[in-house]
């Protein structure tokens, strides 16, 4: 199906699971876009199931639920779907205990809460998740273990996260520093790995010709959406553009401006 601006997305419509990528999706940063409680709200009123997906592992479940509330939006622990938690599931399937995280404090906490031990001597696993707090003795000490083949995994490797003044850089900006140190790269547990949204559609015994995912990214929310087999639709809110998606191969069912189009397809 060809990508367009113009295209027919009357079938969106039939759909009954709606999945959103949160940064460049939802909002930018701490500014919610237009239209986005009205959009919530119609999903509400016409028995929509929706969640809301991240790669950002920067927070915690419980600071994405409160930065969403401070936002006006009413979501519970249900509607959210963070990179944290398949990896965090895979650590306590294989029995990891203690780890050592590359995170902020919010994610340490959460790990913790968790039940895992953060070992700054002799962890078990490396962890690589979004981490703003990262220093130079940190990096020396996460190549060290891996150039003494500690098991090693990421939450995701977005390259780059868009904020109000621009692009910082995500974790995979600090895994291709770390694999230009020690030679390795992780085994990667969010987008664009087709379970973190297929779980769900199990859990909710749905198909996926149900649902459709939106987001910002064409290497993450696009391929995981169509690994996933499910109608993906790219927004030109975050960091995708136009000519971007040209030069790609992986080409999404629909483009939108941004999520507040829903409101008048749906």
């Amino acid at each position: 199906m060809s990508s367009s601006l113009n295209h027919d997305c009357s079938i969106l419509k039939d759909k009954s699971s709606f999945f959103f990528d949160l940064d460049g999706t939802i909002y930018l940063g701490n500014n919610l876009f237009k239209g986005v409680h009205e959009l919530i709200s119609l999903l509400k009123e016409k028995r929509k199931k929706f969640f809301f997906l991240s790669n950002n592992s920067s927070r915690s479940t419980s600071d994405y639920l409160s930065k969403l509330k401070k936002m006006n939006l009413e979501v519970s622990r249900e509607n959210i779907i963070l990179s944290q938690h398949p990896t965090i599931a895979y650590l306590k399937y294989n029995n990891y205990k203690k780890i050592f995280l590359l995170g902020n404090q919010s994610l340490k906490d959460e790990f913790i809460q968790e039940g895992f031990i953060l070992d700054e001597i002799e962890p078990e696993i490396l962890v690589l998740a979004f981490d703003q707090e990262f220093t130079y003795d940190r990096l020396a000490k996460a190549t060290s273990f891996l150039l003494n083949d500690i098991p090693y995994i990421a939450t995701h490797l977005d390259n780059r996260c868009p904020t109000e003044d621009g692009y910082i850089p995500d974790a995979g900006g600090t895994a291709a520093l770390l694999c230009k140190a020690s030679g390795r790269m992780p085994r990667v547990f969010g987008k664009p790995n087709k379970d973190m949204i297929l779980f769900k559609l199990k859990e909710l015994g749905m198909c996926s010709e149900d649902a459709v995912m939106f987001g910002d990214r064409l290497y993450t929310d696009m391929k995981m959406g169509k690994d996933a087999g499910i109608t993906t639709c790219l927004v030109l809110s975050g960091e995708s553009t136009m000519e971007m998606l040209g030069e790609n191969e992986i080409k999404p069912d629909f483009v939108l401006e941004g999520v507040w189009k829903l409101l008048d397809i749906l």
